[in-house]
């Protein structure tokens, strides 16, 4: 679903001016149809229905289990989207989300004549490349309605003369090679994490039942998966051409191979800084960038050396800044927005095998490269100890970096640390010291491919990553991002599928870790930061990256492992992050709150289109909570003293309440408030489920949302909800609101006595509402009740140069 709409801050209720926006106009295309020609092709469309009609009707005697896909060939000068809204509709008219992308096919022209027109000489035909909607067809009624609308040449002519063809889509078809066993096939992406994951399986049930190898299986970007696969003859290239979730089939050509390192032609183009253009700023906390040809025109400024150049290897180092460069180049992501981004190089660490360090000699260098570089907001950290975090206690290495961040303003990127315990069998052991710090971001790892001996499937956590909790029971890792594989060969030896980046040489080479999903994040993190016209601010960065993360689709792990290995899960790439569809808004309170007073939103903004035709609420919501707590190292477990809690939910309305009365000190309140954030609400069926349901791969329990936890995430779906408090809690008549408390301990509240300091906490909390079935246009109602209800509330701002360029829509490349 397109996002073109930013996503909002607000502010606690003020009465204020809001703003307003303008509309456009449009003029007919030269190319819309009339007359005979317009009537011609509306004939062909609908004999190409009543051929979708037949293939449907073979494919539910047959009971296939994946939804058939037809492709809408459209016509040249109708490609850009302003023309093809018309078409989308149309496929979309059964009000479902039916379109799941764009296919190309080259196709040969009729010859022309152009060679020789005066001897009627035709030239020979030339090949073009036609763009396809694909689309999902479940129901006879959608045929039956794009049919009809066909048919009607007076009020659809527009529609009709963008159409060239529709027809059910197949895998074109490609010529059997019998000296090349290897083919490479893309299965289809249904935009649907359960139909996805049938697809996946039936085939692997298919290339199981008739012997057929799967050489390997590589996820290249979030919608793209890649199976290698070994063919011995035409037949069985003819029974994967069968499979109906085939989206493409091609002959795999291997590369040569040198060691672990591959041919020169695989190496990205060296990308170069564009003068006068500004680019986000990443710090490197590692062993060295080497400064080759790659690297070397974005390391801004001279860098800070802690080790004689004769002890240092700079060979990790240069790995994690080119998946920090390069990754989208080099591992087939397609996340970024900016080009490029700008590196201060900080050698931390020497080479091991000459010099000895200790965890103390990296905090002192971590923390005077910091404070020589104030100005450098985001930093990446892929090393660190070996050492175990503590089960009620936080290192001293973890409180150091906390200090560190909170002394000079900067979010440190921090990976979570490596264990061979799964070559032993043993026990995953949890995250390192150092990697215990509150306030850093700390980044797991994921596979993004298995090899045959791996261990780990794909978008499972790496075998290799540490998990959580960290002490206290925080939720550490934050985040994961793709960091390889590994496994063990039936001889006993190791096997290693690490992400690609490039050595000291400037050569693709693997390497697996979360030393290489660390830059990842941290490149998200630095492009927000860099995109927003805001002054730094870690907590509303921190929020963005959880508040959208999400656990990738086809999973069967329950939710304690989900949380325990991948914390709140996989960001997104900025688009997504700063923008809503209209079926969707995400609003943003950055504020502080003392201790002395709580935030109480009644009549909290919640579209009414929200309701069903049965007089409940529907829809789903996400809500988190990112705090910065005042933290004491001197009290051990609870080294966080200060917490915010949010409630979110109903009541039947806004009561008066008797100030004259003891304790009472607000004149209005929520009467018969409920706060939906609770876990008891919902089926514990469920709550159990793993991927069964789209919405649960990003559901964060609401059990997890502890206190004194500085990241708290809650997601849940009102369908879920029992059918007792449905009725009793999501009645079209109860209003809505938002209660935001502080918390603190003991301790901290006794010290803020004795000191007379004001004891407040900051927070940033954000708030999606969505129309899980697409319909609502919750985006629009929710902002003009922003507005009638008088907050002030404004889109996110973007700097001006780049704002244009992140909302580029995805398929841009058509217009």
């Amino acid at each position: 679903m397109e996002k073109r709409l930013p996503i909002k801050f607000f502010e606690k209720r003020i009465r204020d001016e809001q703003r307003t926006e303008g509309g456009g106009s449009q003029r007919e295309d030269s190319w819309i149809l009339h007359g005979d020609a317009l009537t011609h092709r509306s004939q062909q469309l609908v004999s190409n229905m009543s051929q979708v009609a037949a293939t449907f009707a073979t494919r539910k005697q047959e009971k296939r289990k994946l939804p058939m896909v037809v492709a809408t060939t459209i016509v040249e000068d109708a490609i850009a989207k302003s023309h093809r809204g018309q078409v989308v509709d149309l496929l979309d008219s059964d009000r479902k989300s039916n379109v799941i992308g764009i296919a190309s096919a080259v196709q040969l022209d009729e010859p022309s004549n152009v060679s020789n027109p005066a001897k009627g000489d035709k030239g020979p035909p030339k090949s073009k490349e036609t763009r396809r909607l694909l689309s999902v067809v479940t129901t006879d009624e959608l045929i039956l309605r794009i049919k009809h609308a066909l048919q009607d040449t007076q009020n659809f002519a527009k529609l009709i003369s963008a159409i060239a063809e529709i027809e059910p889509f197949e895998a074109q078809r490609v010529d059997y090679n019998p000296d090349n066993r290897l083919y490479r096939i893309r299965l289809i992406d249904y935009r649907d994490p359960h139909t996805n994951t049938l697809a996946q399986n039936l085939f692997k049930a298919k290339c199981h039942a008739h012997g057929i190898k799967i050489e390997r299986e590589t996820r290249y970007t979030r919608d793209m998966n890649l199976y290698r696969v070994s063919l011995d003859s035409m037949t069985n290239l003819e029974i994967m051409l069968g499979f109906e979730g085939i989206f493409s089939i091609e002959e795999a050509i291997p590369i040569r191979m040198d060691m672990d390192s591959l041919d020169d032609t695989l190496v990205p183009t060296a990308k170069q800084p564009v003068e006068g253009e500004t680019y986000p700023v990443v710090g490197v906390l590692d062993s060295g960038i080497e400064k080759n040809k790659y690297l070397s025109p974005w390391i801004f400024r001279a860098g800070e050396e802690y080790y004689e150049g004769q002890y240092q290897d700079r060979g990790h180092g240069t790995m994690v800044a080119s998946v920090l460069e390069y990754s989208d180049e080099l591992n087939g992501t397609d996340d970024t927005a900016a080009t490029g981004v700008m590196m201060m190089d900080a050698v931390i660490v020497p080479d091991l095998r000459k010099e000895t360090v200790y965890p103390e000699d990296i905090i002192d260098n971590v923390r005077d490269a910091i404070e020589r570089h104030r100005d450098i907001k985001i930093w990446t950290m892929s090393v660190g100890t070996i050492e175990e975090c503590a089960k009620n206690s936080f290192s001293q290495y973890g409180i150091a970096l906390d200090n560190i961040a909170d002394e000079n303003n900067v979010l440190i990127i921090k990976s979570a640390g490596n264990s061979n315990a799964f070559l032993y069998g043993d026990e995953h052991e949890r995250i390192t010291k150092m990697a215990d710090s509150v306030r850093a971001l700390v980044v797991g790892s994921i596979a993004g491919e298995k090899g045959q001996y791996d261990i780990a499937e794909i978008d499972t956590p790496s075998p290799f990553t540490r998990c959580g909790p960290g002490p206290a029971y925080v939720i550490k890792p934050d985040l994961v991002a793709y960091g390889g594989n590994t496994g063990r060969r039936p001889d006993g030896t190791t096997t290693m599928t690490g992400v690609r980046v490039l050595d000291r040489a400037g050569m693709v080479a693997r390497a697996p870790g979360t030393s290489f999903s660390t830059p990842w994040i941290a490149r998200i993190a630095a492009e927000l930061n860099h995109l927003l016209a805001e002054d730094f601010d870690p907590l509303l960065i921190k929020a963005l990256m959880v508040h959208n993360a999400g656990y990738p689709a086809g999973q069967r792990m329950n939710m304690e492992d989900k949380v325990k290995f991948m914390g709140f899960g996989m960001p997104p790439g900025i688009r997504d992050i700063l923008y809503n569809s209209e079926h969707e808004i995400t609003l943003i309170l950055r504020d502080s709150l003392p201790k002395s007073q709580f935030i109480n939103i009644l009549e909290f903004p919640f579209p009414k289109s929200l309701v069903r035709d049965d007089g409940f609420y529907r829809g789903q919501i996400t809500l988190t909570v990112v705090s910065a707590p005042i933290l004491r190292a001197s009290e051990g477990a609870e080294y966080c003293q200060s917490d915010i809690s949010v409630r979110f939910g109903t009541m039947t309305g806004i009561k008066r309440r008797d100030t004259s009365k003891p304790m009472i000190l607000n004149p209005y309140g929520s009467e018969n408030g409920a706060n939906l954030l609770r876990e008891d609400y919902y089926s514990k069926i469920i709550l159990g489920v793993t991927e069964e349901k789209a919405f649960a791969k990003e559901r964060t329990l609401l059990r997890y949302g502890k206190k004194f936890h500085p990241i708290k995430k809650y997601a849940i779906d009102l369908d879920e909800m029992t059918a007792g408090n449905r009725k009793k809690l999501l009645g079209k008549d109860r209003k809505w609101y938002m209660r935001i408390e502080m918390l603190c301990r003991e301790a901290i509240e006794r010290e803020f006595r004795e000191t007379g300091e004001k004891l407040e906490q900051e927070f940033c909390v954000l708030l999606t509402i969505r129309d899980p079935e697409g319909k609502a246009p919750v985006y629009n109602e929710v902002t003009q009740q922003l507005q009638d209800r008088g907050f002030v509330y404004s889109d996110v701002k973007l700097k001006n140069e780049i704002r244009e360029y992140v909302r580029i829509e995805k398929d841009s490349n058509t217009d």
